[in-house]
Formats: C-alpha cells, structure tokens, sequence
C-alpha cells in the first residue's frame, strides 16, 4: 500500500492537526497524478453528530496551510465534508422499512454487547480475587512473574501458589475468548443483516454508498476525527465503507486520525468501560483494519494507569494479538506501509508508548521507530 496514516490520541483543538500535517498536506503519495496534483482533503466528522457541518475552522486552517478551493456553486469540493451522519439519517428516514431492520439489529447487538460486559465483570472479578490471594504469597512478585510457567514451587505452599496462578492464566483465557466470540457474534449479525434486508441492492442504498467511494476515492487526504464513536462507527460501517477506505490507502492516500477515529482504523475497537465502577478496557466492536498489527489507546494517560506494571502486562494479555500502543493528546504516530510496515512517532511534546507482557512501558519519542522492532 503506498498511503500512511498518522494518528493521534485526542488533540484539543483540530485546526493544530492540520497545522503540524501540513508538509505531508501539501505533499503526496498518490498514484493517480490527479488526485496528487488536487491535494483534495475529505473530512469525516459523523462523529460530531449533529454539529458534523461545524467544520469552517478546519477548511480555514487547510486553506492557510495552501490547499486550495475549488467552489462550484456555493460549495468547496476540494475540501469536502464527507456528511456521513446526514446522510446516514437521511437515508434511514427515506427507508423505513429497512430503518426498522436495522434498528431491531442493533437492538440485537446492544443486548450481546450488556452479556458480554456481565461475562467480563465476572471473569475481572475472579481474576482481582485469584491475584489477590496470590499477593499474600508472593507479595513482591509482578503479574508478568506469576504468569510465568517456568517458574517452580514446591511443597503445600508451592500447590496453592501453582493453583492460583494457573486460575489467574484461566481468568486471562476466558476474557480472550469472551472478546472473539464477541468478534464472531458482530460479523454473523452484520451480514445476516445485509442477506436478510438485501441491502447491497436497494437502489438509494447503492448510489449513496457509490457516492461515498466516490469521494473517498478522489481524496489525497482523509481526515478521521473522534467524537462519539457508536455514531462514527454506525455511519461508517452502514455504507460498508471499509472498502473504499482500503483501497483509498492502497492507491495512497494519508489518514489523519483523532481518538476515535484512530480506533475505527484498528482490527479491533477496544474501549475503556466503567463498568460497575471498575477500570477496565472491553471489547467495543470490529474496526476496518487499516492497521493490523497495532491496538491502539487513545487518551493513553487519562485512562489507563501507565505507571502500574501489573496493569500495562494485564493489557498485553489480554489484546495479545497485537503491539498495544499509548496515544496522547501530543502523540502522534505515522504508519506507512511500503515497502514494508514502519511505525515512527512524530510527536515533538510527546511520545508514542508501548506496553509489553512483562510490563514494561517504552516511551518513542519524534523519529523513534515503533515497528519494526517489538517482540
């Protein structure tokens, strides 16, 4: 793929976004040597909800920088909102018999996703408890130690210490499989939706989602801000726009993504929940993969506890799949993919952080490469 994507955990103020963008803005990876030469900028904010369209500050900031309009009546289309979320309540209120299928379906996934929370409260409780009595044992020994398989004790105190250590792995391997069957769970529902509704062939369906490649498909750059992520994340996934959007990167485009937006380009969304007033990070839904080989957690130091090497291995157990990556709101991170993947940080206020199973937490600072280096 010859396009990149930059993320960011959750910046302040986007206007800044474009400011330190701007050399890759006016720059291009593009194949097609139109879009490189246009420069056009899309702008995903369905996350804003109803204030999508409140987005001027932005297209002030990109014309500072030197990307330049193009009005054709009354209408900037070289700096385009992709109205996602408008369009998304458009089209629901043109099709009501297929609004009411979809809502039934998501009715269906809210009450998976209330199951799953109560499967995972129960399985963190048991594993505080089972870690709990284990520290009266081994009141000095770190998580990464006692997940170690390699290590022996002996005599009664050594079965104990045994048992509740492999009840620790168990509790670990419950919630990993909790979260696929999860995973599982939303794809047979997504597409026995799209089957049962036959929404790939609904006439308004196909030429608004035509549209919406369209304009993907035509952009140097994207922008993917956060906000609330339930609606980016419907909006995104309604128009089945996972697509467009990869092979928008494959052509080379450059992501620009921000808190939420930054976590629809991971294979897996995976929140913070408080959950019956517990800190912990649950499984939200599927992302489009832009980046597979990296879980990322924006607003890194707001929500989880970077300082407590316990939690950071718990972390890398649990999402094990991937390098578990800490963004801030001064953090930023490029990943580009040709001729082979490369994560750098950028960040010159702050760094990128990488938490390992043995708890470690490893502060990237701008120039310093993520990938590929981690075990």
């Amino acid at each position: 793929m010859r396009g990149a994507v930059i993320f960011n955990g959750n910046i302040q103020a986007e206007a800044d976004f474009v400011e330190r963008a701007a050399s890759t803005l006016k720059n291009s990876r593009h194949q097609d040597p139109e879009v490189a030469g246009r420069r056009k900028v899309v702008l995903v904010t369905a996350g804003w909800v109803e204030n999508e369209y409140q987005e001027g500050h932005i297209k002030k900031a990109l014309y500072a920088i030197g990307i330049k309009p193009d009005f054709q009546n009354g209408h900037d289309q070289n700096v385009q909102n992709l109205a996602l979320y408008h369009r998304y309540q458009e089209f629901l209120q043109q099709r009501p018999a297929l609004a009411s299928a979809w809502q039934e379906c998501e009715a269906m996934i809210e009450g998976a996703r209330a199951q799953y929370l109560e499967k995972n409260s129960f399985f963190c409780a048991s594993l505080r408890r089972s870690l709990q009595h284990l520290r009266e044992y081994l009141p000095t020994e770190s998580l990464a130690g006692m997940l170690d398989n390699t290590l022996l004790f002996t005599g009664r105190r050594g079965r104990l210490i045994s048992f509740l250590s492999n009840e620790v792995r168990e509790m670990l391997q419950l919630l990993q499989a909790n979260d696929d069957r999860m995973v599982q769970l939303l794809t047979e529902l997504d597409e026995q939706f799209a089957d049962e509704t036959g929404l790939a062939y609904d006439p308004l369906w196909t030429a608004s989602r035509q549209q919406l490649s369209d304009c993907i498909l035509s952009a140097n750059s994207i922008f993917l801000f956060g906000g609330n992520l339930g609606v980016l994340h419907r909006c995104l996934t309604f128009f089945r726009l996972r697509q467009p959007l990869l092979e928008a990167l494959r052509r080379g485009t450059t992501f620009y993504t921000v808190s939420a937006g930054s976590l629809m380009c991971c294979e897996r969304i995976i929140v913070y929940n408080d959950f019956e007033h517990e800190r912990e990070f649950q499984l939200y839904d599927r992302g489009f993969g832009l980046i597979r080989e990296l879980q990322l957690f924006p607003h890194c130091m707001d929500r989880i506890q970077t300082d407590d090497a316990d939690n950071l291995t718990y972390l890398s157990h649990r999402f094990r799949h991937r390098v578990c990556v800490g963004l801030n709101q001064e953090s930023f991170l490029e990943v580009e993919f040709s001729p082979e993947i490369k994560a750098t940080s950028l960040g010159t206020r702050d760094g990128v952080y990488v938490f390992d199973r043995n708890g470690n937490k490893a502060r990237y600072n701008a120039g310093e490469i993520i990938l590929p280096r981690c075990d």
